[in-house]
C-alpha cells in the first residue's frame, strides 16, 4: 500500500510539532489535574490526546524527513509513511498502537482504564520524543 500523501513546509512541520506537544501537554494536565477540574473520567479523553499527539508528532517527523505527510482516510498509512523512515522506524510501532486504539478513545461508549490511557500517553510521548530528535537534528 502506497501511502496518499500531502506535502508539507518547513513551517507546517513546526506547527505540526507543536501540536503534538500541545496535545501530549494536555494529556498530562487531564492526568494530573483531570478529577480536580470536574472530568470524571479521565480516560478516554487522556487516550484521545496522546492519539493526537501521536499523528501529530508522526506529521511533523515525516514532514522534517520527507516533506510531506500522510493524507489518506486510513490512518495505517501514517504509520507506513513514518516507518519508511530511518528514524521512525524505531517508533511506527507506537504510532500503530496508538492509532489502533483511536475507535476506542474517541468514539466508543466504553470508559478507557487509567492504565490504559498511561501507556497510550507513554507510546504519544515516544513519538514527541522521537520527533524533538529528528528536528533538532535538521538545524
Amino acid at each position: 500500500m502506497t501511502p496518499r500523501t500531502r506535502s508539507m513546509t518547513k513551517a507546517e512541520t513546526q506547527i505540526r510539532a507543536q501540536h503534538a506537544h500541545a496535545f501530549l501537554e494536555a494529556a498530562m494536565l487531564i492526568a494530573d489535574l483531570g478529577e480536580d477540574a470536574g472530568i470524571s473520567t479521565t480516560g478516554n479523553v487522556i487516550g484521545s490526546l496522546a492519539v493526537l499527539a501521536g499523528i501529530a508528532a508522526a506529521d511533523a517527523i515525516c514532514g522534517a524527513v520527507l516533506s510531506e505527510r500522510a493524507a489518506g482516510q486510513d490512518h495505517a498509512e501514517a504509520v507506513t509513511l513514518l516507518n519508511s523512515t530511518k528514524p521512525g522506524k524505531a517508533v511506527a510501532p507506537s504510532l500503530r498502537r496508538l492509532i489502533d486504539t483511536k475507535t476506542e478513545t474517541q468514539y466508543s461508549s466504553g470508559i478507557l482504564a487509567d492504565g490504559r490511557s498511561a501507556d497510550l500517553v507513554k507510546a504519544a510521548n515516544r513519538l514527541v520524543t522521537a520527533m524533538d530528535q529528528v528536528l533538532r537534528s535538521m538545524h
